[in-house]
């Protein structure tokens, strides 16, 4: 499995890889998040089928498909007959370089797979951006993060944004308090714009709805679409938020992962039909992998034109009888309130 840099990131560490044919996301990865994701595969595996799909937490993360240990496997020194070797050595590296003892990396399907033209946003939700691990410097600089940011106001921040350049360049008009240039650039991809952590820092209580503006109406698509855009991912809040009240757990600086397409012809494919919610495409295991995806027009089916995800769960854990998680409900309960009137 030969792996390349991710090709769109809105926030987060460095680090991030996908597949080349983009399907499968790659991040290095803690114990912690890893077991995470294995209970709350555990707890799915245990629904009932007639649960609808979207009430239960793992319906609203990226499909987990496993984890990846980069190094020598014991097949390849078996192989060397334990001389490693030039050769052997490059067999380990077609998939990650190695980068230390006990590397984990996560693998994920790619929330962004088969997107043309992705537009994507990280909201960082919660007030309390540290867990009980961290030393006194970093609470310290996270508490001021937080007291001076919507995070403290509205449990709720704008983590970092790219969107399509349908403009030529130009960049959204001036906010209060700060001027676009200085938070944004052209230089992350050709065609898009980023807007960095500190674009999410500056907007304030009444300014954010602005922030949020220049995601789903800064952009060529037809205004019917972009209503489209704002009531579906409405809807797919206040769904989370319903779920969240029946999960007992306790996650900080968990984040909300938004994409849609700003492809006209893929909407216009689908005769304009964006679900609320799509199930895993089920793969038939016994089919031949080389005959997966090769149909562009199979693949693009199966594509939705928007999607809402749950994701970053490094400081994630479950804890029973101690209720729903209230950073991570209320942070929701805002924002789908002012995406409503946006």
């Amino acid at each position: 499995m030969t792996l390349i840099p991710l090709s769109h990131q809105a926030a987060g560490h460095e680090g991030p890889l996908q597949t080349v044919d983009g399907s499968l996301f790659i991040k290095p990865s803690q114990p912690q998040e890893i077991e995470f994701y294995n209970q709350t595969q555990n707890k799915r595996m245990k629904i009932n089928d007639d649960v609808p799909y979207g009430d239960s937490l793992s319906d609203w993360m990226p499909e987990y498909v496993g984890v990846l240990y980069p190094g020598l496997s014991n097949d390849l020194i078996q192989q060397s007959n334990g001389a490693i070797d030039e050769k052997t050595l490059n067999k380990a590296t077609d998939t990650l370089e190695i980068e230390g003892d006990h590397k984990q990396y996560l693998i994920l399907k790619n929330c962004l797979y088969g997107y043309s033209q992705p537009s994507i946003l990280d909201i960082k939700l919660g007030s309390i951006l540290y867990d009980s691990s961290a030393n006194a410097s970093k609470v310290e600089r996270m508490k001021k993060v937080s007291q001076s940011t919507t995070s403290g106001s509205l449990k709720f921040r704008i983590a970092g944004m790219v969107i399509k350049d349908s403009f030529d360049g130009k960049l959204p008009e001036d906010l209060p308090g700060f001027k676009m240039k200085d938070v944004s650039s052209t230089t992350f991809k050709k065609d898009y714009i980023t807007f960095d952590k500190y674009f999410g820092r500056k907007l304030t209580k009444d300014t954010v709805s602005e922030g949020l503006k220049i995601f789903f109406r800064y952009n060529n698509l037809p205004k019917h679409v972009q209503d489209r855009l704002i009531e579906n991912f409405h809807v797919r809040l206040q769904m989370l938020y319903n779920c969240l009240l029946e999960e007992e757990i306790r996650v900080i600086s968990g984040s909300l992962f938004f994409v849609f397409e700003n492809d006209l012809s893929r909407w216009e494919a689908k005769n304009y039909e964006d679900p609320i919610i799509s199930t895993p495409t089920i793969n038939d295991d016994d089919e031949d992998e080389e005959t997966e995806h090769t149909d562009d027009k199979e693949l693009d089916e199966d594509v939705p034109l928007s999607c809402l995800k749950f994701i970053d769960f490094a400081h994630a854990k479950y804890t029973p009888n101690e209720g729903y998680d209230e950073e991570l409900v209320s942070g929701i309960q805002n924002l789908f309130e002012i995406i409503e009137n946006i």
